[in-house]
């Protein structure tokens, strides 16, 4: 059996803190979403919805990678709470356009909000310099793996 390197024990600490700060990202995100009485799928498909202007169902559940009734559900909860509008296509009467409501809108715009103190807390103790270093060896590590195969 092979012993394991230092640079071995050191990318797989890296790796560790890697996802443990993700994990930590993600937890605090869904807690600040779930206090808008909503939940993060909900938040992601309403974000879609608002980048694409009268996107139709097939194409959210083509987007997201989900299945046409997941995104039925998560609709049906989206209109109900006046989140989004539904209206039937002139050109196809099987399909219907959904919209961001003005309420979608500000909701959206707390969740920005929330998400820079978020992002601004994991980044307080950081210098631009130290920042910039950060992105450039992630971005290095993207291109290490997609030059891969």
């Amino acid at each position: 059996m092979k012993k394991e390197t230092a640079r071995q024990k050191s990318v797989a600490e890296i790796i560790h803190l890697f996802l443990h700060v993700n994990r930590l990202h993600r937890i605090m995100a869904e807690e600040q979403i779930s206090k808008l009485g909503i939940h993060c799928s909900q938040h992601q498909m309403l974000l879609l919805i608002a980048t694409n202007k009268n996107i139709c169902q097939k194409d959210i559940a083509q987007k997201l990678e989900i299945s046409s009734a997941a995104v039925a559900v998560t609709l049906n909860k989206l209109e109900s709470a006046e989140l989004i509008t539904r209206s039937q296509s002139f050109d196809d009467a099987r399909m219907n356009h959904i919209a961001i409501t003005e309420k979608g809108s500000k909701l959206l715009k707390t969740t920005r909000e929330m998400f820079a103190d978020i992002d601004e807390q994991f980044f307080k103790d950081i210098t631009d310099e130290e920042m910039e270093t950060l992105k450039d060896l992630l971005a290095r590590m993207a291109e290490n793996v997609k030059s891969r195969g």
